[in-house]
């Protein structure tokens, strides 16, 4: 941490004229794209809303339930895709900036810190955060690896951050909280986008496309392509820590009357610029995720959910590491009189293999391990305006001779 005093941003102007050119190109695309498609250039914030219409806004990280933001038992920020497009984000950690509640620290021109009620580290991991569901931490340390994660900025729909433990309703991971990134259905991102950004140090190309695919389907198709430049040492110099990203990826919604059938995926290659001695870090990886909603009338629904994520990364100072995830979940919602049930069980094998670096190394260098879970929690309406949360999860984590070895129960209320 001490070698960050002598690190700061590349200040040469590289682009010039060039650079405000594709600027505006980029966002004169995006505004007609978004025109075409019929998208309201919506301009009001959580912040713009009386309380009256805050209790429309609805979030789903508190309780694992549908709620209305105004109603949930927690601490919740809420940032629109409005927000994000008004700031000019241009990747995930940067948009995390926007909340109040987390410190997010760039290490370097790659690698984030991102963290919550002062737990800052490079290997930071109380925190759950997820994409559309998708946990993304890394099995090699339980913290998620920034530099390999990524969305494009105006998929966003929301993003939620509960402040404070999240266990008794999400599990072991959610100590410090929860980071929730949900995207948009395909049928909100019909039409077409582009988007060219360039300047002293960073560039970005992206581009979508959405379109019908039946009556009741929809799909896009999107591709990202991001630079950024080495930072300069105070002495001289860089410090060989540029990065180039390029990621592609999918999603298609289809309505079978009450059924909903979500399947999308991501594939992502990037690097870092080459070192002294150690040559550069490289990782590359996919995931596909497969979603299947049934309603069951106005007060039961059901759901299963079921995706695989594979990551390699090679950095010859630090490790190498390949990971393979699979998890499957399925989950009920219940409503009988004035108790509100939800409950479901899931399943999680991981498989990581790793090789020495020469900082360190991991004895035996290969494990597999399987997570069991089930959850309950019962929502009690006790007044017209007095709610009672009562929640319980448990785990247990399969040895390799078949036997259980039971993780304490995360009860609350």
């Amino acid at each position: 941490m001490a070698d960050l005093a002598f690190i700061e941003p590349r200040r040469a102007l590289r682009a010039g004229a060039a650079s405000a050119c594709a600027a505006l190109l980029g966002s004169a695309l995006a505004l007609l794209a978004g025109q075409a498609a019929g998208q309201p250039a919506s301009t009001r914030g959580y912040a713009d809303l009386s309380l009256e219409e805050l209790t429309d806004v609805v979030v789903t990280s508190v309780s694992r339930r549908p709620e209305s933001l105004a109603g949930a038992a927690a601490s919740v920020q809420v940032v629109t895709g409005d927000d994000l497009r008004r700031a000019g984000v241009t990747t995930l950690p940067e948009a995390l900036r926007l909340v109040p509640t987390l410190q997010v620290a760039a290490l370097n021109a790659s690698q984030y810190s991102i963290t919550a009620r002062g737990f800052g580290s490079s290997i930071a991991n109380k925190l759950l955060v997820m994409i559309d569901g998708r946990t993304i931490y890394s099995p090699l340390f339980s913290g998620v690896f920034w530099e390999a994660q990524d969305v494009l900025i105006e998929d966003i729909e929301q993003i939620e951050v509960v402040s404070g433990p999240g266990g008794a309703a999400w599990g072991t991971n959610a100590v410090n909280g929860v980071i929730n990134i949900i995207t948009k259905p395909a049928d909100d991102t019909q039409g077409a986008v582009g988007k060219v950004i360039a300047g002293n140090s960073e560039r970005t190309v992206a581009a979508r496309y959405g379109f019908v695919l039946g009556e009741s389907s929809s799909a896009r198709v999107y591709a990202k392509r991001f630079e950024r430049d080495a930072f300069d040492l105070a002495g001289g110099g860089d410090a060989h820590d540029g990065w180039g990203r390029t990621q592609v990826g999918f999603r298609t919604d289809t309505r079978f009357g009450d059924d909903v059938v979500t399947l999308q995926g991501d594939a992502y290659r990037g690097h870092s610029d080459e070192r002294p001695e150690f040559g550069a870090i490289r990782l590359s990886g996919y995931n596909v995720l497969g979603r299947w909603t049934r309603r069951l009338g106005e007060k039961a629904d059901v759901e299963v959910q079921a995706y695989l994520d594979r990551s390699n990364r090679v950095d010859r100072f630090v490790l190498q590491e390949r990971a393979n995830l699979f998890d499957v979940e399925a989950k009920g919602r219940l409503q009988t009189g004035a108790h509100r049930w939800l409950f479901g069980a899931g399943y999680r094998r991981g498989r990581d293999h790793s090789e020495p670096g020469v900082y360190f190394a991991f004895v035996p260098a290969g494990r597999t391990e399987q997570w069991l879970s089930v959850f309950a929690q019962d929502q009690i309406r006790l007044a017209p305006a007095v709610e009672l949360n009562s929640a319980r999860a448990s785990s247990a984590i399969p040895t390799a001779d078949g036997r259980c070895c039971r993780v304490p129960s995360s009860p609350g209320t």
